[in-house]
């Protein structure tokens, strides 16, 4: 044989799994939500700069042993420190722990109001729809109607474990976190083309054989280059998530995630959908021709 394991044999195991995953992630979404960062509820901003400048580290440590639950701190060019903290959130507690970091001048200090979070809201859900319009385009083109769905049903399938992961773990979610769900999406379309490219190449060379054995064999022979890219990807991601430290770790949960799930779903779900579909459709013979 030319292929050492017959994927395909338990799509309908991974049908299973997914399912489970997909449904419990949008039973979560739906029940209890997600934690979302002050980028998208609003809050306050305070920007200070100290005579004897801290390091970030410390002064995150100060915010959390202050009592303050939800922050960002990002530090600018100009040497201050910009702490953002949730509507609702005790800007005197904020002050009192960066008093006992050292004396500092207050640059300024406001609030971001309801208005900018719903537009910010809008913008990312906005940026996540044309993200996967664009994919779908390109699919579209690149394959045939069918394995542009199925890869596209793969994409969406990561996309929502990792977000019910989010709201399983309530972690919180903010633009950054956004962004790393963007790049989740790419790899997991980068994979599954991948794998789709070398069933096409095998299509024109092995035409006497069914799409479900040389869907195999094409998912065998680009084994090693999966498993590579993704322990490897999965290793530094971990590495990030565990060490980082606060300000990786949140955005790093995403890769870590992401990189399993669709790893899974390259191999398994895009690939059993187009096989299952043709079949179905009784087209199955027609997948030779695909350009």
């Amino acid at each position: 044989m030319e292929y050492r394991f017959r994927f395909l044999r338990f799509r309908f195991f991974s049908y299973v799994v997914s399912a489970l995953l997909v449904v419990g992630s949008l039973v979560l979404l739906f029940t209890k939500g997600l934690n979302l960062g002050l980028d998208f509820t609003g809050g306050r901003v305070v920007e200070v700069k100290f005579e004897k400048k801290p390091e970030i580290g410390e002064l995150r440590s100060a915010l959390k042993k202050a009592g303050v639950e939800s922050f960002l701190v990002q530090e600018t060019k100009e040497g201050t420190y910009i702490v953002k903290i949730r509507e609702g959130e005790n800007v005197s507690r904020v002050k009192d722990a960066l008093r006992k970091l050292g004396s500092f001048e207050l640059i300024r200090e406001e609030r971001i109001g309801g208005v900018i979070s719903e537009e910010l809201r809008r913008k990312a859900v906005l940026a996540i729809l044309t993200a996967l319009a664009g994919i779908l385009v390109y699919l579209a083109f690149r394959f045939k109607p069918v394995w542009g769905i199925g890869a596209l049903i793969a994409l969406v399938h990561d996309v929502l474990i990792v977000v019910g992961s989010y709201s399983l773990t309530y972690r919180e979610v903010n633009l950054e976190v956004v962004s790393a769900l963007l790049i989740v999406a790419g790899y997991s379309v980068a994979d599954t083309v991948v794998i789709f490219d070398r069933i096409r190449e095998n299509l024109r060379i092995r035409k006497s054989l069914p799409l479900e054995e040389v869907m195999d064999i094409s998912i065998n022979q680009t084994l090693s280059r999966t498993v590579m890219t993704s322990l490897t990807t999965f290793a530094t991601a971990l590495t990030l998530f565990l060490l980082g430290g606060y300000a990786l770790s949140n955005i790093m949960f995403a890769f870590v995630v992401g990189i399993v799930v669709g790893t899974f779903s390259s191999v398994f779900v895009a690939s059993s959908f187009v096989l299952d579909v043709s079949r179905l459709l009784g087209r199955e013979e027609e997948q030779e021709e695909t350009a």
